[in-house]
C-alpha cells in the first residue's frame, strides 16, 4: 500500500492564532451503516465530515485535505485499525491530529490498551453511549487546539528572539547578536578572526544620492559579505556603515588575506541602487586571537584592536586592510609575523570617513 507524501497540515508562519473554526473529522469504518450514522451525528454537531472504507481510502482523503480528528474503527478490511493507527503516527504532518479508535466488537480492556499503546488518543465503544462519544470528540478537538496554540506561541517567541538579533535593513545579525556570537567564539578555545569593515566616504553617498541610495548600498555590501563568507561565519551589521565578520577555526596566518578578500569583493561590486552611485570601498581592521593556554581577550578587547586597525587603514589612505594579533594582556599587541599587516590601495577620493 503506497503512502503519499502529505502537504503540511499547518504553516504556523503564515496563519493567525488557532481559532474555533468548524473542524473536519475523518471517519474510517468498513461498516456502511456506522459510517452513515457518524456522518449524521457529526454533521448535526457542526463538523465537516469525510468518510473512508479502508486504509487506502483514508490516506487518499488525508492527502486531499488533512482532517482535524480521525475516528478509526479497530476492524478494517485488509488491515487492523490498530496497525493503521501506528502507521498514521509515523506521518509527521499528523502529529497534532487526535486519533480515536472505536469498536463495536472488541470491548475488552486488552484492546483498549493495545490501541492506546499504538498511538491512539482514546478508545470508544460504539454505537452505545453516543452522548459520551460526542463529548470525548469535543475534548480531543479542544486538546488539539491547545497544542496548536502552544506551537503558535512558541513560533511567535522564536520570531521575536530572532528579530531581536537581526538587523531590519540588511537581514544580517545585528550588534546585539554579533556581540553575543563574539563572546561565545572567544570562549570556544578556537582561533578567532574578527574582520571589522567601514564603508569609505559613506556620508558622501547619503549627501549626494539620498538615504534611499545609501540604504541600497548597505544592503548590497551586506549581501556581498554574506556571499564571500563560509557557512558558519557570522556576518554582522555593527552599526551605521560598519560591519564585521566573525570567523573561527581558521589558520591565523590567513587573516590578512581573508580581510583582503572582502576588501577586493566590495571594491569590485557593481552597485545597482537606481541613483547612479559609483562603486564604494571599505577600510578594514582585522583582529586575530590565536587561542592557546592564556585566557582569551574580552569581546570589547577584540573589537577595540580591530577598530584601531580600521582607523589606521583610514589614516593610511583607506581601501586597505590592517591586521593585528591580539593578546589577552592589554600591553601586548603585535603584528602577525610573516604576513603583510597592511594591503595598500589607491586612495579613495572625497571627504568623510
Amino acid at each position: 500500500m503506497s503512502r503519499p507524501s502529505l502537504p503540511p497540515v499547518h504553516s504556523f508562519e503564515s496563519i493567525p492564532p488557532p481559532s474555533d473554526v468548524p473542524r473536519r473529522i475523518l471517519v474510517v469504518d468498513d461498516d456502511a451503516g456506522r459510517r452513515l450514522l457518524f456522518e449524521k451525528i457529526l454533521t448535526m454537531e457542526g463538523y465537516g465530515v469525510a468518510l473512508a472504507f479502508d486504509a487506502d481510502e483514508a490516506l487518499d482523503s488525508i492527502n486531499e485535505a488533512p482532517p482535524d480528528l480521525i475516528l478509526l474503527d479497530v476492524h478494517l478490511a485488509g488491515m487492523s485499525g490498530i496497525e493503521f493507527c501506528g502507521e498514521l503516527r509515523m506521518i509527521d504532518e499528523l502529529r497534532l491530529t487526535p486519533i480515536v479508535l472505536m469498536s463495536a466488537v472488541y470491548k475488552t480492556e486488552e484492546w483498549a490498551v493495545r490501541g492506546l499503546l499504538a498511538g491512539a488518543d482514546d478508545f470508544l465503544q460504539v454505537p452505545e453511549r453516543l452522548e459520551e462519544i460526542k463529548a470525548r470528540i469535543r475534548v480531543q478537538l479542544r486538546n488539539r487546539r491547545d497544542r496548536e496554540m502552544l506551537e503558535w506561541l512558541e513560533m511567535q517567541r522564536n520570531k521575536l528572539r530572532t528579530a531581536a538579533l537581526r538587523d531590519s535593513l540588511t537581514g544580517l545579525t545585528n550588534r546585539r547578536g554579533g556581540d553575543k556570537a563574539l563572546r561565545h567564539s572567544l570562549s570556544s578555545g578556537e582561533v578567532v578572526v574578527l574582520v571589522l569593515l567601514d564603508i569609505d566616504h559613506f556620508k558622501n553617498v547619503n549627501d549626494t544620492h539620498g538615504h534611499a541610495a545609501g540604504d541600497a548600498v548597505l544592503q548590497q555590501v551586506a549581501a556581498t559579505l554574506e556571499r564571500r563568507s563560509r557557512r558558519g561565519d557570522v556576518v554582522v551589521r555593527h552599526g551605521g556603515e560598519e560591519f564585521f565578520v566573525l570567523i573561527t577555526g581558521v589558520d591565523p596566518k590567513l587573516a590578512a588575506s581573508i580581510g583582503e578578500r572582502y576588501r577586493s569583493a566590495i571594491e569590485n561590486l557593481q552597485l545597482s541602487d537606481g541613483a547612479g552611485t559609483a562603486g564604494v570601498t571599505v577600510s578594514i581592521g582585522v583582529a586575530v586571537w590565536w587561542a592557546g593556554e592564556e585566557a582569551a581577550p574580552s569581546p570589547e578587547r577584540m573589537l577595540s584592536v580591530a577598530d584601531a586597525g580600521l582607523y589606521e587603514a583610514k589614516r593610511n589612505g583607506r581601501n586597505r586592510v590592517v591586521t593585528t594579533e591580539v593578546s589577552s594582556d592589554q600591553s601586548l599587541i603585535g603584528r602577525i609575523k610573516g604576513l603583510p599587516s597592511v594591503y595598500p590601495r589607491t586612495k579613495s577620493p572625497g571627504g568623510g570617513t
